[in-house]
């Protein structure tokens, strides 16, 4: 009897930090270059690493709403995980990037109201691609951090499938599939047809998000998908090696992620070393970029490799940071919760 490997231990924290590496490695070229080598087709390694976390998100997200069908323990997860680290985050670009990277920087920039706003607004998940204060204002991309924009569809993500489950509609494994169809649909209308072309940027990457998340959604509800093979691998890569120039290549693109996420995730025998792992991903994927960014003033004509090679350890000491005095002990406040019956299980 087939045992399910998603009830037991995994290598989905592995591959976490493999696709937030992929987005740091995007980020190394795209930050002094305007572009992004990493490529397959048109289909750069940081755009489809994204992709490959809403996929991953949607599933386990799917996993815990249907395990636990706790409203307000739901909630206070979703916002235990992403918030202390983020509010770490702005503290950090409030009293030491931006006095340290803006001009004229030091004690002023405290004083200045566009940095504060601009948490403000971080906070409650509005617009973050600016360069609040000038922080990194002479930089080739002056943008306090580029990597923050997907956050706020990942919490819609989460708000959206917490109501469509505590409502009842997203329970159903066929109103599930059908609703990535139907978002698969609108959001290929949105990227091909002409008429559309002037579609909202936010609307685009809203259903591009949505598609994701809801392809991992749909993982969970067909267990049979999760069980990919190499022969499906193979053919996933085919297909999109062949195909990824067309209209759905970026569909393709997505079902090789999800297959190669689902076949190296769920071994059957998981390493307990890789398993217990701790995982860094979020913090790596919220602190590279002003990392990247303070380098890359400092020596302003390294190559990528080298800026690379340079940022690669403060990045992961600062998600080692993060993970180990922020993101863990607010996991463990919600463990502790439960214990005392205050909060539900997660």
């Amino acid at each position: 009897m087939w045992a399910d490997p998603l009830f037991g231990a995994n290598h989905f924290t592995l591959l976490r930090w493999g696709l937030a590496l992929g987005v740091v490695v995007g980020h190394a070229w795209l930050i002094p270059t305007g572009y992004e080598p990493t490529r397959i087709h048109d289909w750069t390694l940081s755009y489809l690493a994204v992709n490959g976390f809403f996929i991953l998100s949607g599933l386990l997200i799917a996993k815990s709403l249907e395990m636990r069908k706790d409203v307000k323990g739901y909630a206070r997860s979703r916002l235990l995980r992403i918030y202390p680290a983020l509010i770490v985050l702005m503290l950090a670009l409030l009293f030491f990037f931006g006095p340290a990277f803006s001009n004229p920087g030091g004690i002023r920039y405290l004083v200045d109201s566009e940095p504060w706003t601009y948490v403000l607004r971080v906070l409650l998940m509005g617009d973050p691609l600016s360069a609040p204060g000038g922080v990194f204002g002479m930089s080739s991309d002056p943008v306090f951090n580029g990597a923050l924009w997907t956050i706020r569809y990942e919490m819609l993500a989460y708000v959206l499938a917490g109501i469509g489950f505590f409502s009842g509609f997203l329970k159903n494994r066929w109103r599930v599939l059908t609703s990535l169809l139907i978002s698969q649909l609108f959001y290929l209308v949105l990227q091909h047809a002409s008429i559309l072309n002037d579609a909202p940027d936010g609307v685009v990457a809203l259903f591009r998000f949505t598609t994701a998340f809801l392809l991992g959604m749909t993982l969970w509800h067909f267990p049979v998908l999760r069980r990919a093979g190499w022969l499906s691998i193979c053919v996933a890569i085919g297909s999109f090696l062949l195909l990824g120039r067309t209209p759905i290549g970026e569909t393709l693109a997505n079902i090789t992620l999800a297959a190669g996420l689902m076949h190296f995730g769920l071994v059957r025998s998981a390493s307990r070393t890789i398993a217990t792992m701790p995982d860094y991903s979020y913090g790596i994927y919220i602190w590279h970029y002003p990392v990247l960014q303070s380098v890359l003033l400092l020596n302003p004509d390294m190559h990528p490799v080298a800026l690379l090679a340079v940022s690669a350890p403060p990045v992961i000491l600062a998600a080692a940071a993060s993970w180990h005095v922020i993101e863990k002990p607010a996991l463990q406040l919600k463990k502790r919760r439960r214990t005392t019956g205050r909060l539900g299980e997660r």
